[in-house]
């Protein structure tokens, strides 16, 4: 670059302005290193809060994927206990069918056998009445 004097036509250039235009350029120059670097520094920070922030997610994923496995737990435990205690009830009642149906077996065969004392009854009553009338009936002329 070569700086003339508006007032001058001359060819030499003026050094303070030489020296102004070589301090821009490399202020310019420093300027796009440093953002250049300032960039550079910034990606850095992005990507170490990515990845704090990933590292936050897969905690805290994994943390709620406990507790879901936790509570399946406790609800299993739950509902094992209730099966065991439901099993203890269904063998209660199942006795008590058994119970149920062994006494009406029972009742049943009793009043059978009532049932044949009774008629043994009936028939020895009607044959005494029989021989009574029998008798009755010769002692008669």
């Amino acid at each position: 670059m070569i700086f003339r004097s508006k007032s001058n036509n001359s060819s030499l250039i003026q050094p303070g302005k030489m020296l102004l235009a070589l301090a821009f350029v490399t202020l310019s120059t420093t300027a796009c290193s440093n953002t250049q670097q300032e960039l550079a520094e910034r990606e850095k920070d992005i990507d170490k809060q990515k990845e704090v922030q990933m590292k936050v997610v897969e905690k805290t994923t994994e943390e709620l994927k406990q507790d879901i496995e936790r509570q399946k737990d406790q609800s299993l435990q739950t509902l094992d206990s209730t099966k065991k205690q439901l099993d203890i009830e269904k063998s209660n009642i199942d006795a008590q069918k058994s119970n149920v149906k062994e006494s009406t077996e029972l009742a049943k065969k009793n009043l059978d056998k009532q049932e044949e004392i009774a008629k043994k009854v009936v028939d020895r009553n009607a044959q005494v009445a029989k021989d009574e009338l029998k008798d009755l009936a010769r002692s008669k002329p």
